[in-house]
């Protein structure tokens, strides 16, 4: 009888996963790739930089990590004063996450990939404790530099650019308990298309599970950048990922979009692409308006290998879009720029929503009939969907009692309540659910 009610225990817990869980390396951890059973024994990772914000490299002051158990209000305010794990002496902050390991190139590396755990001592200092590392094959790979995606637990797919942007490498790595190893590599067919200079620094990967494929996202452009004289187009590649030949490889309609969105560093930080129930996939992706960036939510529906003429979940936008993460129910949370209120990296212009995606409409996520605050810093994913929770940071307010906090969205029945707070003076960039 015992053994009964753990299985129907376990079978309503997987049932009331359904649609909160995204597929494959969009799975709900808010790091962009991997993610954590809603039946496993988690915790949170949270990230905060000094001084300013982080991502890219753009902090040089310092990256520090602590673990909690639990984002809710009851808890004790998160203190980063001589405390948490400065990550960025041997790492980046831009990391594949699968269950309770951390996978990268690291900075400080040699050349090669890294497998670590983010661990509390008995004195609750975080540290890292490395699990395994490989060095490159003939590929190079540099940090932060690439993209990624499962194609099944054990099987780990790396695509990046060689340092001129022009070849695209690929790896497949193994993985397997306290091992890691790469069990083939090789050049993508894919060349700089004609009459422009470059390609992404690492594009965007995705493993669809519906069609058993990996997708390419990827952008073509002129000047190396986004320059006022640059152009780009946006690539969808379709891979097979037995043998990592391209079966096919088509420019997307630049009335829908003219780059992917995070085509630098490709989900090792945020989240910019996911699939539906139905196995529809979305893709978060920039246009120019008026000379400005402005985000586009683009639509590739199931059973199509092209993006749905005419789609799009995100118009009429105030600016760029950064990150989009599924909530089920055809929702799915949107963290955004308003260029209005500034586009640089810490402009305080950034805010969430929540995206109907059958009607293309959204809402500005709220508490207490409030909007959020208005947040600074670009490279972020303050955001995490576990376990039919959408966990919600800010950063700090000019007002005395405005500390970087957390806010808890319930997916099902829409209310919202405060949780933990986050000692003042630091950015929070980062919020990753990882199992213990």
């Amino acid at each position: 009888m015992k053994n009964l009610r753990i299985l129907f225990g376990a079978f309503v817990a997987l049932m009331l996963s359904i649609g909160l869980v995204s597929c494959s390396d969009d799975d709900d951890n808010g790091g962009g790739s991997g993610g954590t059973d809603p039946q496993e024994s988690v915790k949170f990772d949270l990230y905060v930089c000094a001084v300013k914000h982080g991502g890219m490299s753009q902090n040089k002051n310092g990256t520090f990590v602590r673990s909690v158990d639990a984002l809710t209000a009851d808890q004790p305010m998160v203190e980063f004063t001589g405390k948490g794990l400065e990550i960025t002496q041997s790492y980046t902050m831009e990391s594949i996450t699968k269950g309770k390991y951390y996978y990268q190139v690291p900075q400080s590396s040699a050349g090669g990939f890294s497998k670590f755990q983010i661990l509390t001592d008995a004195n609750g200092d975080e540290y890292v404790e490395t699990v395994a590392e490989v060095p490159f094959l003939n590929n190079t790979y540099y940090a932060r530099k690439y993209t990624h995606a499962w194609t099944d637990d054990q099987t780990l797919v790396v695509v990046g650019t060689d340092s001129e942007h022009k070849i695209v490498y690929w790896s497949k790595l193994k993985d397997i308990e306290t091992s890691l190893a790469i069990e083939a590599e090789g050049i993508l067919d894919i060349p700089v298309p004609e009459s422009y200079e470059a390609l992404s620094t690492s594009g965007i990967l995705t493993f669809r599970e519906s069609d058993g494929k990996l997708y390419y996202f990827y952008n073509a452009k002129t000047d190396g950048g986004r320059t006022e004289s640059a152009s780009s187009v946006l690539y969808v590649a379709i891979l097979n990922p037995a043998d990592m030949s391209v079966i096919s490889n088509e420019p997307v309609s630049a009335d829908l979009a003219e780059e992917c969105a995070g085509s630098a560093y490709g989900e090792l930080m945020q989240n910019t692409v996911m699939h539906d129930e139905e196995g529809n996939l979305y893709l978060a992706c920039l246009k120019t308006i008026d000379g400005a960036e402005c985000g586009s939510l683009i639509r590739m529906k199931a059973g199509q290998t092209e993006f749905e003429a005419g789609y799009n979940a995100f118009p009429n936008p105030e600016g760029k879009l950064l990150t989009v993460q599924y909530l089920g129910g055809d929702k799915a949370l949107a963290y955004s720029r308003d260029n209005s209120l500034g586009t640089k990296i810490d402009s305080e212009s950034h805010f969430y929503t929540i995206i109907d995606l059958k009607n293309s409409t959204r809402e500005r996520v709220a508490y207490n009939g409030e909007p959020l605050r208005y947040c600074s810093g670009r490279f972020s994913q303050r955001s995490a969907v576990y376990d039919g929770k959408a966990y919600i940071g800010v950063t700090e307010g000019a007002g005395a009692d405005d500390y970087p906090c957390v806010y808890i969205y319930d997916i099902k029945t829409g209310e919202m309540e405060q949780g933990v707070k986050l000692s003042k003076g630091f950015c929070f960039d980062i919020i990753r659910v990882m199992a213990e």
